[in-house]
This record gives structure tokens, sequence and C-alpha cells, in this order.
């Protein structure tokens, strides 16, 4: 064979959609039953039925596929467009209400707050791949709604996301009072009384 010849690539074995939907659901479980610290790559493979050679070629590490994982299940999660500011932070806010109380999503949370003061890598990797693109959608959002004359100009954006979700976390994390829909309507009105243009 000649130099500059293309050599055809080999074809590997194709990804399975089903052990792919194995992992990423075992993985999500393992870390509300265990947090992250206690999480294994040999315990995700295991609870999956697959090999921790399945995992490893799909993921370097346990970051890599905790934050991958966690980015997917994000993602069936868009932030709402309702065409009114009040209407999409209604959405949203009920929306992870729903998730903290319906799925595993505060033990999850719960465990990765703690470990995100420890451990600078995972910090890192959620904060660039994870929170950071979806604050920044929410941006966008606020950024909508100033267009549409909704929101007092020169509002600062990242401010008005941070009261949005505080009294959620707040509640979730430290004094375990409950949540509602309710709950998510009356921050919003409170939040946006303060910010949203006046008439």
């Amino acid at each position: 064979m000649t130099a500059g010849t293309d050599v055809p690539a080999r074809p590997g074995r194709p990804r399975s959609a089903e052990a792919d939907a194995a992992i990423r659901q075992a993985t999500i479980d393992l870390l509300a039953e265990e947090g992250y610290a206690n999480l294994t790559m040999s315990g995700v493979a295991a609870t999956a039925g697959v090999s921790t050679a399945t995992l490893y070629r799909r993921w370097r590490s346990k970051v890599d596929l905790v934050v991958d994982v966690l980015s997917v299940k994000s993602e069936e999660r868009p932030l709402p467009d309702t065409g009114t500011l009040r209407g999409d932070c209604r959405a949203w806010l009920r929306q992870l209400v729903d998730g903290m109380r319906e799925t595993t999503s505060g033990p999850l949370m719960a465990g990765l707050v703690g470990e995100i003061g420890r451990n600078p890598e995972l910090a890192d990797a959620l904060r660039t791949t994870l929170i950071g693109p979806r604050r920044a959608a929410f941006v966008e959002l606020l950024e909508r709604a100033e267009r549409r004359g909704e929101l007092r100009a020169g509002v600062d954006h990242e401010l008005v996301i941070d009261m949005l979700s505080a009294p959620i976390y707040h509640r979730v994390l430290f004094t375990g009072a409950p949540i509602s829909r309710g709950l998510a309507d009356k921050v919003v009105d409170m939040v946006l009384e303060g910010v949203a243009a006046t008439k």
C-alpha cells in the first residue's frame, strides 16, 4: 500500500441504545441512593447489567459519566416558551418542584451539592457542561421578556434566576419545608413584583 492511500476505518461495535438507557438509569438511581462519593463504575455496570469495559468505552471516568447522564436528563426538560414572562417562570418553577417531589432529583441534588464543595473536578465539569448552559438558556428567556417590555431594563438576569430558584433549593436542601406548585407560583409573583416592568 503506497503512502497517502486512505485506509478504510474498521467498523466498531455499534452502541446499544438499550445499554445506554440502562447505564443512565443505573447512574441516576445509584446517585440518589448512595451519593456521588460512593458511586463506582463497577457498581453502575453491575446495576445496568453491562461490563465495566462497556462503560469505559463510552465514558473515560466517573465524572464524565455523571455529567453526561445529568446533561441528557436536563435536555429532557427544556425551558418553557409560553409567550409571557410570568407563564415561563411559573412553568419552569413548577417543573422544578415536580421533579423534586416526584423523582429522585431531590436526593440526587443533595448528594451532588455536598460533593461539589469537595471535588473541584466535578464542580468545574458540572458548571461548564450543565449549569452554565442551563443558566444561559434562562438568560435568553429573560432577554425575550425584556424585548417584549415585560422586564425592567437593566435588571440583573443572573440575580433573577437566583431569586426564583433559591427558595425551592433552600427548602429541599436545608429546612425540609414542603414545596408545591402553589409555592412556586407565590415565588414567581413575589420576584416579578420587584423586577417586572411597570405598565
